[in-house]
């Protein structure tokens, strides 16, 4: 028999041993105090009921109907349990706001009544503790809702002790308000109770996600990965469920991708311990920046048709920087357009281009009014500058850019370099309401000065993207 349903049939057993205790003392002192602590206990005979059923049924393994086991089913009866007990509270506070304001308080045989909670509290006590560290050990949601259930039945019984101390001295008309209070402090725990079942039924991710991004630059370093297309979480239970979709070298063999596939799931054991980890990996090969190249430029050229505004995409380029795939590419656009009107426009483009083509990290497009040349090698591995050469290089070029009556500001300046290749990158603001034709004229002109008057060794590419002024709010935009 499987243990965590051994520990829900002692836990029956207790419960329906207290079950007699507190209906017997009931009967002798007709204690409204008394009265909710023993509805719980009744209620928690039916609730360790469904407990061993949701237990027994968890354990089953998966099968056609349930194909990723059947352990939500102790979710669910956690969260019936915590709605039963809302409802049912609500009830008793009523009954004994009727008793207050009849002022009828009656408590019978205070002493036996102090007699049985003390046996009963004691019981409690014990077997609760026990039963949370199981539920716990067992990674059982109903098991450890079920100790804390009993646990607050001991917590609570306290109370009902006091106010049959205070019976025992005449003070009768504390039992209601007693009653009352201990109906509140149950209402909360079953919500809390129905909010964890909720939570659990909804699949949300219950890892950090700092450690999910971990995991996720540790299989972006692994050999032949070459990008971590998706990574998702789904836990149930004392099962995680971890899913991995990447993009590999298309020219590893089967051995190689069982290695990738036995690395994440150690890495899964490792960051998650607490969980039996079952782990999915899903593999699209795709080969060098050529072969990527291929397929996005084919995709580039299906999506152009739903944009007729876009006149053509010219040299498009694909460029490893740091072990990350970009996209280069110029975006000719009707001469009809305001800068804003084009800008939103390969705006939308580009970020479909990202959903559809997941392995690029980065999209640098760059709008043009008519057909204007780039060339930008596309077999060159760039690397950033350091913040300081990158620093005095905006200086300059800010100083440049200050003396134009058109340019509002400028964000995002990059710098790339190779041994014997430099590329600025930069994005500039204009008044929306330009044509999209003069700016790309002003834009050109702008690139010569750059050119001309920044003295940079091997500064063979500019490329300066135009951007409407209006509803910028990069807090590292600057503004002129």
């Amino acid at each position: 028999m499987e243990e965590k349903f051994k520990f829900g049939i002692f836990a029956l057993i207790v419960i329906i041993f207290q079950g007699f205790l507190k209906i017997y003392g009931v009967l002798l002192t007709g204690s409204l105090s008394f009265l909710s602590e023993t509805v719980d206990t009744i209620t928690d005979i039916i609730f360790i009921s469904i407990t061993l059923y949701a237990v027994y049924h968890s354990q089953k393994p998966p099968d056609f109907e349930h194909m990723y086991g059947h352990s939500k089913i102790d979710s669910i009866g956690a969260m019936v349990q915590g709605i039963i007990l809302i409802n049912l509270y609500i009830f008793l506070i009523f009954n004994a706001i009727q008793v207050i304001i009849a002022g009828t308080y009656v408590v019978n045989n205070p002493g036996l009544g102090l007699q049985l909670l003390i046996i009963s509290f004691t019981v409690n006590l014990i077997f609760s503790r026990y039963l949370l560290y199981q539920g716990r050990r067992k990674k059982s949601l109903s098991l450890e809702i079920q100790g804390l259930n009993l646990f607050q039945d001991s917590l609570r019984a306290i109370i009902v002790i006091i106010s049959f101390i205070l019976a025992l001295y005449g003070f009768y008309y504390f039992d209601p308000f007693i009653s009352i209070a201990l109906s509140i402090w149950i209402i909360i725990g079953a919500y809390k109770l129905t909010k964890e079942g909720i939570k659990d039924l909804s699949d949300i991710n219950p890892i950090n996600p700092l450690i999910l991004e971990e995991m996720r630059l540790k299989i972006f370093d692994l050999e032949h990965v070459i990008a971590v297309n998706d990574l998702k979480i789904r836990a149930s239970g004392s099962n995680l469920f971890l899913e991995v979709n990447l993009s590999v070298e298309d020219h590893i063999s089967v051995v190689h991708a069982h290695e990738v596939t036995k690395s994440i799931r150690s890495m899964g054991r490792i960051y998650f311990p607490v969980y039996n980890v079952e782990c999915i990996v899903q593999m699209n090969p795709l080969g060098s920046e050529s072969s990527i190249g291929e397929n996005v430029i084919n995709l580039i050229h299906s999506m152009k048709v739903d944009y007729p505004d876009i006149l053509e995409i010219k040299d498009i380029n694909i460029l490893k920087i740091e072990k990350k795939y970009f996209l280069a590419a110029i975006i000719v656009v009707s001469d009809n357009l305001t800068l804003e009107e084009a800008h939103n426009l390969c705006s939308k483009f580009e970020d479909e281009l990202k959903v559809q083509a997941p392995s690029l990290y980065r999209i640098i497009t760059h709008i043009e009014a008519e057909h204007y040349k780039k060339i930008i090698p596309s077999d060159s591995i760039c690397v950033s500058v350091s913040p300081e050469q990158l620093q005095e290089i905006q200086i300059d070029v800010e100083k440049l850019l200050r003396k134009s009556d058109l340019v509002k500001g400028y964000h995002a300046l990059e710098f790339w370099a190779t041994s014997d290749y430099c590329m600025l990158e930069m994005h500039l603001f204009f008044d929306g309401s330009l044509n999209i034709s003069k700016v790309h004229d002003y834009i050109t002109e702008l690139e010569i000065k750059i050119k001309k008057e920044i003295k940079i060794d091997n500064l063979q590419e500019i490329i300066l993207h135009s951007e409407p002024i209006t509803g910028q709010t990069d807090p590292d935009s600057v503004f002129f």
